[in-house]
């Protein structure tokens, strides 16, 4: 078994539609801390969503609002698990989504 770390999602600028910013590989996938950053004029609301490969999808974030000119750390996501093959959504209209972590093999 290998652990490696990993930046799961380099970054990533969101739109208004639903976008998979993470996919579980190996036999777990876990994000250790994500940065959403918002240079927008205009707060913005976030929205993440993960889609089990067992089945279902279920919201992690309800329309949080980013504020203009502002960074933000989600502790929803922090020590967030991925199994193989799960996904992981996002929306927000002009937000910039960046997700580090560790893979493990």
């Amino acid at each position: 078994m290998a652990v490696t770390s990993s930046a799961i999602q380099p970054g990533i600028n969101l739109s208004a539609t639903s976008q998979t910013v993470a996919t579980g590989s190996g036999s777990s996938t876990t994000i250790t801390t994500a940065v959403v950053a918002n240079s927008t004029a205009a707060s913005i609301p976030l929205a993440v969503n993960v889609t089990r490969k067992a089945g279902g999808t279920f919201p992690v974030i309800v329309g949080r609002s980013i504020p203009a000119n502002s960074s933000s750390i989600p502790p929803e996501l922090a020590a967030f698990s991925l199994a193989d093959g799960d996904t992981l959504t996002a929306t927000g209209n002009g937000l910039a989504l960046i997700l580090n972590g560790f893979i493990v093999s």
